[in-house]
Formats: C-alpha cells, structure tokens, sequence
C-alpha cells in the first residue's frame, strides 16, 4: 500500500516513533499495521496521519505512480542526448524523496550515475554503483544489463588516467550485456569507441556499424552524427584515401551538426578534421579547422587544452606563427593542465616547449626519463609506440647501440 510507504519514509525523515505519530489519532500498532500494508485503514485516519507529517497524501501518491514514466523519459533524454529535457526530468524527479524505497529505486540510481557521467562527476557515479551492487544483490535482467551498461561507461569516461586498463575493462563489462533482456544497443556504441582506445580497428568499426542502424533506427541524431565520426576516425587511418572526400565527408557531419545546434559535436568534428589534415602534414589547414574548434571549448576544460596544443603543434610544424607566441601559448597549457591536474598535458606540452627553444638532448633525455615511464606505467599503447619511436631513431642515428636494442625490446612488447 503506497500511503503506508509515504507515511514511514516522513515519519523517520523528521524522527518521530511509531507511537508519536498515532498519539491522539489511533494505536502503535495500527500505525505499524498501516506503515506495513497490513490493514485497510480508512481515508480519515491517513489524513490526519498525513497533516503530522506536513505532507499532502494525494500528491504524493500521484508522483510515485506517475514515476515509471518520469524514469523512462529522461532515461530517453540521456540516450538521445538532449540536455535541456534531461536537466528538466532530473530536477522533477529529485521532488520525489519517497522514490528511494519504491521498486524503481535501482532504476533511478543507475539513471542518476548515468546522469553524473555527462556531468564529468566520477566520484558520485562510483559511489552509486558501489551502493546499488552493495545494497541490492537482486537485480532484474533488466537493471543488471543497465548495471553493465553504466560500469562500462564509467571506466570509458572517467578521465583521470589514460590507462587502457580502464579500457580492457570497460569491454569486458560491456561484453556481459545481453542485448535480449537489455534492448538498449546503444551500448554497442560505448563498445566501439572502447576498442577504437586500445587500437583494435576492425572490433572499432564492426560495433560502430551496429551502433549506427540502432540510432538511426531510433532517430537519435546527435549519437548518429558521433558514432559516424567515430567511423571516418577508422577510414581516415588510410593515409592513402583521398583527403578531399573525406574532408567533403567531414564537412557534410558538420553541416549536421549545426542544424541540430550541437555545439559540442561540432567542435569536436571540427578537431578530429584537423588531425586528419595534420597526419598528412597539411599543417595550414590542420591550423585552421583547429582553431575553429578552439574558439569553441570551454575554457580550463580537457577539451580547451588539446585543441590549445593542436593549435601550437600544427603551427610549429607548419611554421605559420613566430616561435615566441606559440612558446607562450605552450606555456599556458603547462600551467592550465597543473591547474587541472592532468599529468598527460603537463608532459605533453613540456615536450613541445623543449622543441620549440631547440633543445633536443633535453627533450630526449626528458622522453626516456618522464614521458615513455608514464605511458608505459598506463598501458597506453598509442603513446608508447610513438615516444619509444621517436627515442629508437634518435639513438639509432648516434649509433647507441645498447640503447637502441633497450628501446627495441619496448617497440616489439
């Protein structure tokens, strides 16, 4: 009975026992009969219940049973992206106290850790996930799919590291869905873009295809546009395809996006643009759709800080401003990623400093001793290959053969 589970989540909120909210209006053990479904009282008794507890029975009976609806819309306004609709849900939803001992209750808490994931809070998502595996070891089909849905997110989007641990996870987890008890594939997403992190192209594309139909099916624009960006990210790995067409292609998301007013989206179109004219060299206009990203970030976000150093790198390589500004701007993002605390930036800009006042004993030195540890210690594949690289040709042209066969060992594990 709903008024009896409305009636003990207020009466222990304010504090009162059993026997002080029937004093004067029925029995200790009527209320506790009432409190647990055990008898049906009549409406005047719950009324003057209520008027103790300050609470209107009627409106609160009608938010609860309206509260599956509530949950499945803005469980939708999280898939579909749409922010503002979602802001909304949550805030009408938070009104609801009761809805932490209704049967919804893991549903709301694995939505509200999905809801923190957009919101970058990491802490409060792993917090929730560890209560809901703690406190209900029973799940339905349904909400344990959703639990490995949320996990697999989590360990894809939470930013303090770059280890591909968290990636390997992230798969595995994700791997445990059943798509029949689930019916959300939007997950296959989440998949693709965990394989595209550790560099397995073929697993990257194939779940990137699925995840496609699945959105347009369900016309979920915004994922639609970041899941074929995710794609031309695969297709682009061919230094060999025509840079116009996929430019063209690049292009014709970004028109997309504008018409959906998805700013973010198209920032982030516009950057990944850049790094497939940068890969080719085409240093002006990898500057160019750079900045145009740029201009667009958040300022003292990640986002902001790779494009800054996508701006300075592509205009060093290319030559296109004086090394004195360019120096600056590098030193900003040194000291933004402090702020920020980001270890990778704080590296990764110190290289480009290294480079940009000539000093390439230092920035070798500083590669073996800081910058290829780190990466090694994270499993980031990507930035290993690339850094002990860098460091086999630079010993390998002085002709340091011991290190080179050191570094060898790294390229070829």
């Amino acid at each position: 009975m709903l008024e009896g589970e409305i009636i003990k989540f207020y009466r222990q909120k304010i504090g009162l026992t059993q026997e002080q909210l029937g004093k004067g209006i029925c029995t200790l053990s009527y209320v506790s009969k009432i409190e647990r479904g055990q008898t049906a009282c009549s409406s005047e008794i719950i009324e003057l219940l209520s008027e103790r507890l300050n609470i209107n029975i009627k409106e609160e009976i009608g938010r609860l049973e309206n509260m599956e609806n509530h949950l499945h819309r803005w469980h939708k306004a999280i898939i579909m992206r749409k922010i503002k609709e979602m802001e909304e849900t949550y805030y009408d939803l938070e009104k609801i106290p009761t809805i932490v001992f209704s049967k919804y209750a893991v549903f709301y808490k694995l939505l509200q850790a999905r809801y923190f994931i957009i919101k970058e809070d990491f802490e409060k998502t792993f917090t929730i996930l560890q209560q809901v595996q703690k406190e209900y070891p029973i799940l339905s089909p349904y909400e344990k799919n959703l639990l490995y849905h949320v996990w697999g997110i989590y360990y894809l989007c939470n930013c303090i590291t770059l280890k591909n641990e968290n990636h390997q996870k992230a798969i595995k987890i994700l791997r445990k869905i059943n798509k029949d008890e689930y019916g959300n594939l939007e997950y296959h997403y989440d998949l693709a873009l965990a394989y595209y992190c550790i560099d397995s192209k073929v697993m990257a594309y194939a779940y990137a295809e699925k995840a496609l139909r699945y959105f347009r099916e369900t016309n979920n624009s915004l994922m639609a546009i970041k899941t074929e960006a995710l794609l031309l990210l695969q297709i682009g790995n061919d230094l060999h395809l025509d840079l116009e067409e996929l430019t063209d292609s690049y292009q014709n998301l970004i028109f997309q996006s504008e018409l959906l007013h998805a700013h973010e989206e198209k920032g982030m179109l516009l950057n990944n643009l850049g790094f497939e004219h940068f890969k080719r060299k085409n240093y002006a206009s990898a500057y160019k759709y750079y900045k145009e990203a740029f201009r667009m970030s958040e300022k003292a976000s990640l986002s902001y800080l790779n494009r800054l150093f996508n701006c300075v790198e592509s205009s060093f390589e290319g030559k296109l401003r004086p090394k004195k500004g360019l120096l600056k701007k590098a030193q900003e993002g040194v000291l933004l990623a402090k702020q920020l605390r980001n270890r990778f930036y704080q590296l990764v800009f110190k290289l480009l400093i290294l480079r940009l006042e000539n000093k390439s004993e230092q920035y070798f030195s500083f590669i073996e001793k800081d910058v290829l540890p780190y990466f090694q210690l994270n499993e980031h594949t990507y930035y290993i290959n690339k850094y002990a690289k860098e460091l086999y040709d630079h010993y390998s042209k002085l002709e340091h053969h011991e290190k080179v066969v050191q570094i060898s060992k790294i390229l070829i594990k």
